[in-house]
C-alpha cells in the first residue's frame, strides 16, 4: 500500500494513506503513451493507471455500470470499456462529450478511409463573411490556415455522425500545431508562428492514420456495453436513480483554470460562437472567477452548512488577498454540495464514489480541498472510506518565493452511500 514512503512527509488525518506509487498517474504522463488515451486529453487529466487502481480496489462485477460527472477527455469511459463495463459520463464542454464519444465507439476502418478520402479530396478552400467571425479565431489562425480548417470541417459535418465525430476530434486535435493561441496554465498567450496554410491538410490526413493504425490494434469490440458522453451539468443531472454501481470522477480544481479559455479556439473550431463560449464559460463549475451562480439547481442548499476547515482557511487568508476568492472558494464547495446531493442518488446503495482533487494555495493559505470535500459528502449522505495521498505538488514560483515549498496534496476521495 505504500503507506509511508519516506520520514520527510506529513502526518495525514484518519483514514488517509500515501499512495504515492500513483503520482504519475495523477497527471497525463501515462496516459500519452496509450492508444486511444492520448488522441486528446486535458492538462490535468489523470491517466487510466488511476481508474484502473480504483477498480481494482472495488472489484465490480463486469455487468457493472459507472458515472463520471465531470467526464473531461473520456478516461474513465475508455477504462470502462477495456474492463467490460457500462459506463455514461456527463460534461458541460462540446469538446469534452465530442473526444470521449469518439474514443469509446466501435468502429469499421473501411468506413474510416471511406470518409477520410472523402474529406480530403472533396472539400474546397472558402473564406466566406460567415466563417468564424471571431477576431480571435483571425489572430490565432492566418487566412490561409482559416482556409483550410474551415473547408474540412464543413465537409467533416457531411459525414456520417460516428465517423464525423471522430474526424472533428482529429481536427481539433492539430490546430494546436498551428494556432497562435498557446494554452498556459489557466489561460493562453500570443505566440508568432509562420503561415502554415499548406500543412494543414497533410497533418489532418496523418492525424487520421495514426488513429486508424491504434484502432487496428487488439481492441474488443463493445459486447453489450453502453458506453457514452452526454451534454449535462453534474448539479442538475437526469438519470434514473440507484442506476450506478460506482462513480469516478475529478471536478475542476479551484484554481482558476477556465476550460472555456484554454480551449477557446477548438471550441470555435467546433462551431460555438463567442456567445456560446461566454455562456459555457458562466454556467460551468465555480472553479474561477468568471463562472456565477447557477439558477436552476434543484437541490437545495438550506441544510448545507459551510465547513469549518473552509472558514477558517477563509478567515487567514491576508487582507491583500484578491476579494473574489472567498466567494470562488464558498461557491465551488456549494457546487460540489449539489453534485455529490445528485451524484448519491444515482448510486446503488453502498455503491462508492471516488472523486480525485487537489488541495490549493492562495495568499500562502492552504485551502484542504480533499479535507473539506469529506466534510461536505457526509453533508450530502456519504461515508468516508478511506483517502488516497497519490501526489505531494510544489507551489507556484511565486507562491514559493512569498511562502516556501510546502506542497499540496493531490488525492482520492473515497466516499460511501450509506444505503
Amino acid at each position: 500500500m505504500n503507506k509511508i514512503v519516506n520520514k520527510t512527509q506529513a502526518k495525514l488525518p484518519d483514514r488517509y494513506e500515501y499512495r504515492l506509487d500513483l503520482r504519475k498517474a495523477a497527471t497525463p504522463k501515462l496516459l500519452k503513451s496509450h492508444p486511444i488515451h492520448h488522441w486528446f486529453f486535458f492538462p490535468h487529466s489523470y491517466s487510466p493507471e488511476l481508474v484502473e487502481a480504483v477498480l481494482d480496489d472495488w472489484s465490480l462485477p463486469e455487468e457493472s455500470k459507472l458515472i463520471d460527472p465531470f467526464v473531461g477527455a473520456g478516461t474513465t469511459l475508455l477504462v470502462a470499456r477495456e474492463r467490460g463495463l457500462s459506463a455514461t459520463g456527463f460534461d458541460l464542454s462540446p469538446v469534452s462529450i465530442l473526444v470521449s464519444n469518439a474514443k469509446v465507439r466501435d468502429y469499421d476502418i473501411k468506413t474510416i478511409r471511406q470518409a477520410l478520402d472523402n474529406v480530403t479530396s472533396r472539400c474546397e478552400k472558402s473564406i466566406t463573411e460567415s466563417s468564424w467571425r471571431s477576431d480571435r479565431m483571425k489572430r490565432a489562425l492566418s487566412e490561409s490556415e482559416r482556409a483550410e480548417f474551415w473547408s474540412l470541417s464543413q465537409t467533416i459535418m457531411g459525414q456520417p455522425r460516428d465517423v464525423r465525430d471522430l474526424l472533428l476530434l482529429a481536427l481539433i486535435r492539430i490546430v494546436r500545431d498551428f494556432s497562435r493561441a498557446v494554452a498556459d496554465g489557466g489561460w493562453f498567450r500570443w505566440v508568432e508562428k509562420p503561415d502554415q496554410g499548406n500543412r494543414v491538410r497533410a497533418a489532418f490526413q496523418t492525424m487520421v492514420e495514426q488513429i486508424i493504425e491504434e484502432l487496428k490494434m487488439d481492441r474488443h469490440p463493445l459486447n453489450g456495453q453502453l458506453i457514452e458522453a452526454r451534454k449535462g451539468d453534474a448539479r442538475n443531472l437526469s438519470v434514473p436513480k440507484g442506476e450506478f454501481a460506482g462513480l469516478i470522477t475529478s471536478p475542476p480544481y479551484p484554481n482558476r483554470h477556465d476550460y472555456s479559455r484554454i480551449f477557446h479556439i477548438e471550441l470555435l473550431l467546433l462551431g460555438e460562437d463567442e456567445s456560446d463560449i461566454i455562456d459555457f464559460r458562466h454556467h460551468s463549475m465555480r472553479s474561477h472567477v468568471e463562472a456565477l451562480k447557477p439558477t436552476d439547481v434543484p437541490v437545495s442548499i438550506s441544510k448545507y452548512v459551510e465547513p469549518e476547515k473552509l472558514t477558517d482557511a477563509l478567515n487567514h487568508l491576508p487582507e491583500k488577498s484578491d476579494d473574489r476568492v472567498p466567494s470562488l472558494l464558498r461557491g465551488y464547495f456549494e457546487d460540489l454540495y449539489t453534485t455529490m446531493v445528485v451524484a448519491r442518488s444515482t448510486l446503488k446503495p453502498k455503491a462508492g464514489a471516488a472523486f480525485v482533487v487537489g488541495n490549493v494555495r492562495y495568499g500562502g493559505i492552504l485551502i484542504p480541498v480533499d479535507e473539506i470535500l469529506v466534510d461536505v459528502g457526509k453533508q450530502a449522505g456519504f461515508l468516508h472510506d478511506k483517502t488516497w495521498v497519490i501526489r505531494l505538488r510544489g507551489n507556484s514560483a511565486q507562491q514559493m518565493g512569498s511562502f516556501g515549498r510546502e506542497p499540496s496534496r493531490e488525492s482520492v476521495v473515497f466516499l460511501r452511500k450509506t444505503r
